[in-house]
């Protein structure tokens, strides 16, 4: 026999910062007697404290050993085992242990026997079983205990590495209940429980990034909170904390890797560079056609190495970034020439294999240190990262190939023009644009010419190349007929242009989604919103929905967050739809979340109206979330502002509508939205009467898109309606036969409201059913609703029982939106009255006034009391008021 210490098998004290965690014992707990546990992870997983926290919990007594390297000797290894067993109290007074002498063989079966006579269950646990790996006597002294462990005793070994007791066939006969490192792992709640027992307050944020950056290592999280304690700046030291910080590389140093083989050490210096580490990546990088039998072997001695899916594996971030770091400054050629090994190969496996392949490989030339080589890569791979959306990954490597990278490749030139028009930076864009131009070859493929002419068309240029240009790749047809599709989209009302838009638009769809290739998410999402703007430019309210709905869902549950800010304008359009098709409400909630979103109403946001803070070589933004841009801040702006107004606040939603419109600028819109938003605000003005605003709005359509429209002409017959003047309504809009939808329907509607005005009720009925036939198959409700008196009477006397459900259902909701409505527009003010109304807030009386505007006192009394009259007031102090309510007084 051997003496033991007693603090060799006394169950160790729980730390003071100890996070309880009790699904992990009960784990161990559940495991029935005679079951082998085994707890295996590497160092500083946390294998010791869990153990010890079950001791204390689970149930019966537990025996406690904590192994070290001279317990390879038989006896004090049976000797340890006794000691702990007897220290537990669970031992019978009369039994043999108590008197238990002798060595070697003998006292070996002797413990065995007294602890299969032990009266009731006992835990025992032999803890840091690992210090006997190399050690074949107390290995094979730890294999007879586990392989003659008697049945009610539930055997526990924790250990770094897996020992050579037969787990394999233990596993195999349902023999072993394991907890391994993945187990072991902290969540991110008990990362910021173990952070605020050791005294360290972190936000949700900073937690996040902390189990982030340490992969809830319980080692990792210690050192990176007594550092934090130390620090304090907790933003700060998380944003650089790594495997490469002083006391996490002491420790990987001192208690992972100072044992190891050396040629294993070499091999994760060449490993030690990849986050992803497939097993062929890993046969590339190391020359060892073995590779994968030694990470296996790795994964189960050192423990930080794992196998994530089948045929590939994964080195813990942290000892990753130690071992990068540590090559890095040892020999820096050798860290460099990995990292281009690296990014060969993955972009060799981009052209044909999942997305990220290619982000993968233009990081692993950045950290190459190699323009060159981005520059290389780029020219392979920049197109499918454009139309896979990845374009973080793209603009940081055209930052890194620099400005002599355009210049020598067109292609790479032109898709840095492509995500600068994306992101909205037109001069950054029109600068590589012109780089392409100056390195342009004498004879251009296919590809090269379609990726031209798309990028021209998105940027407002008039291209020299052919119209028939067609592309060999997929991708880049696609994103031609995206660039055509759009470029059809800028001519006002043009219903004819917008069909032949959505041809094209449909068939950059099909490219985006072709089978059997990769999907091109960036290019499809594009092609929906086009689509949904095709369908405003038609005037199809219900046609915007599911193309919309399409483009904000790909975004929000697939692309990456830098791309969400572009979907503003498709939610402006799907609000637009909400409120033609009759829900204000609905309409005011998405554009008021998106704008509380992207920070309020306040604000323009930024077009990227310089070159960008790269200069001409660099990219420009980043692309991340942030301001909106200011067409599509005005768009959500405009919407939210008719919506408002059509839930009762109308004189608030024409002051938003305006102050949108103002804080617009000279910012780019396209025409169909322009005028869309355009007739929105006009309503909203002669709705108060307001024809000063109403003619402010339609000399700005005339001024962005021109005279002589399909809009300009419905805005002029509803001014030339609310001044009472029908006949000449009627006339402004009988030209209109090919326009967008709500137009027409707009204009069937006046037509209406002038004939039954004009005692021409069979003219009337006939304009109002041409109105409800179009109107009904673009599920159009607002124009009914805003329609004239006669009109809307005449609608609530329409029959409810059209032939299909989907027509009754319309025609509900017509007969209550028409229902609903309890006040007619304002009467507008004239001239005169204005003149008298802006003299209202001064002290003026009504002779000074009259003396002022050089007319009778009677002319400014009978003036001021039809201005009374038409606000719907009875003191000049109301009047007042409600004239600056309806926008009428500033």
């Amino acid at each position: 026999m051997v003496r033991i210490l007693a603090s060799r098998t006394a169950v160790p004290a729980l730390p003071a910062w100890h996070v309880p965690r009790p699904a992990l014992w009960r784990h161990l707990e559940a495991a029935d007697p005679g079951t082998l546990v085994a707890v295996v992870a590497p160092a500083g997983s946390g294998k010791t404290v869990v153990l010890a926290e079950w001791a204390r919990h689970g149930t019966g007594p537990t025996a406690w050993v904590g192994l070290d390297r001279d317990d390879a000797d038989p006896d004090r290894f049976w000797s340890a085992v006794l000691a702990a067993v007897l220290a537990t109290g669970a031992v019978p007074a009369g039994s043999p242990l108590h008197d238990l002498a002798g060595d070697g063989e003998a006292l070996a079966d002797t413990l065995l026997e007294g602890l299969a006579a032990l009266p009731g269950p006992l835990r025992l646990v032999l803890d840091d079983v690992h210090d006997l790996a190399d050690r074949p006597a107390g290995v094979r002294a730890l294999a007879r205990l586990v392989r003659h462990r008697p049945p009610g005793l539930r055997l526990v070994i924790a250990a770094r590495s897996d020992p050579a007791v037969g787990l394999p066939r233990l596993r195999l006969e349902d023999g072993l209940r394991e907890l391994r490192a993945d187990g072991l792992r902290f969540s991110v709640t008990d990362a910021g429980a173990l952070a605020a027992a050791s005294g360290v307050t972190l936000g949700d944020e900073d937690v996040a990034t902390l189990h982030r950056r340490t992969d809830g290592w319980a080692a990792g999280l210690r050192l990176a909170v007594l550092a934090l304690r130390r620090e304090g700046d907790a933003p700060g030291f998380l944003a650089r904390f790594s495997g490469d910080d002083r006391s996490i590389a002491d420790y990987l140093g001192g208690e992972l890797l100072a044992g190891l083989d050396p040629a294993d050490r070499s091999l994760l210096d060449d490993l030690g560079v990849c986050r992803r580490l497939p097993d062929a990546l890993a046969v590339t990088l190391s020359g060892h056609a073995d590779v994968a039998r030694r990470l296996e072997e790795l994964a189960h001695g050192l423990g930080m190495v794992e196998r994530v899916a089948p045929g590939e594996h994964r080195l813990h971030v942290l000892l990753r970034a130690h071992l990068a770091a540590d090559l890095a400054r040892r020999r820096p050629e050798r860290h460099r020439r990995q990292h281009a090994i690296a990014a060969r190969w993955w972009a060799e496996r981009a052209e044909h294999a999942e997305p990220g392949d290619a982000a993968h490989a233009l990081h692993h030339a950045e950290r190459a240190e190699d323009p060159a080589l981005t520059a290389e890569l780029l020219g392979r791979l920049a197109v499918p990262l454009l139309l896979r959306g990845e374009l973080v990954t793209l603009r940081r490597a055209l930052r890194t190939a620099g400005t002599d990278a355009l210049r020598a490749a067109p292609t790479v030139a032109l898709v840095a023009a492509l995500a600068h028009l994306h992101a909205g930076e037109r001069p950054a864009a029109a600068v590589r644009l012109r780089l392409a131009r100056q390195a342009w070859p004498a004879a251009p493929g296919p590809d090269l010419a379609a990726l031209r002419a798309a990028c021209e068309l998105l940027a407002g240029v008039r291209t020299t190349v052919r119209k028939d240009t067609v592309a060999d790749d997929p991708g880049v047809a696609g994103l031609l007929h995206l660039a055509r599709g759009t470029a059809l989209l800028t001519a006002p009302g043009d219903a004819a242009g917008a069909a032949t838009a959505r041809g094209e638009l449909h068939r950059a769809l099909a490219a985006a989604r072709g089978e059997g290739r990769t999907p091109l998410p960036h290019l499809e999402q594009a092609a929906l919103a086009e689509l949904a703007l095709a369908a405003v430019a038609e005037g199809d309210a219900a046609g915007v929905a599911g193309p919309g709905e399409a483009a904000v869902s790909a975004v929000n549950t697939v692309s990456a967050p830098e791309h969400r800010p572009r979907t503003a304008r498709t939610v402006a359009l799907l609000a637009w739809s909400d409120l033609l098709r009759g829900d204000p409400a609905r309409a005011a909630d998405r554009c008021a979340r998106l704008l509380d979103d992207a920070g309020g109403t306040g604000g323009a946001g930024g077009t990227g109206g310089t070159d960008g803070p790269d200069g001409p070589g660099g990219t420009g933004g980043t692309g991340g979330p942030g301001p909106l841009a200011p067409a599509d801040r005005y768009a959500l702006r405009a919407v939210h502002g008719s919506a408002v107004g059509d839930l009762g606040c109308r004189g608030e939603g024409l002051a938003a509508a305006r102050a949108a419109r103002a804080d617009l600028g000279a910012a780019p819109l396209p025409a169909p939205l322009a005028e869309a938003l355009a007739l929105l605000e006009h309503r909203a003005a002669l709705r108060l009467g307001n024809l000063r605003a109403a003619g402010e709005v339609a000399a700005w359509l005339a001024e962005r898109v021109g005279t002589s429209t399909d809009a300009e002409a419905l805005m002029r017959a509803w001014t030339e309606a609310a001044t009472g003047r029908w006949e000449a309504a009627r006339a402004a809009v009988a030209p209109l036969r090919r326009s967008p939808a709500t137009v027409l329907v707009e204009a069937r509607l006046v037509e209406a409201e002038a004939a039954l005005r004009a005692g021409d009720p069979a003219g009337g009925r006939g304009a109002l059913d041409a109105a409800l036939a179009l109107g009904r198959t673009r599920d159009l409700v607002r124009p009914f609703a805003l329609a004239g008196p006669l009109v809307r009477a005449l609608v609530l006397e329409q029959p409810a029982t059209p032939a299909t459900p989907v027509a009754r259902g319309h025609a509900r909701r017509l007969a209550a939106a028409c229902a609903a409505v309890t006040d007619e527009p304002a009467p507008p003010l004239s001239e005169r009255e204005l003149v008298v109304l802006a003299l209202l807030p001064s002290l003026l009386d009504a002779p000074t006034m009259a003396e002022e505007l050089v007319v009778s006192v009677n002319t400014v009394k009978t003036q001021i009391r039809s201005i009374y009259a038409k606000l719907g007031v009875s003191t000049r102090r109301g009047a007042v008021a409600e004239a600056r309510q309806r926008g009428l007084l500033v």
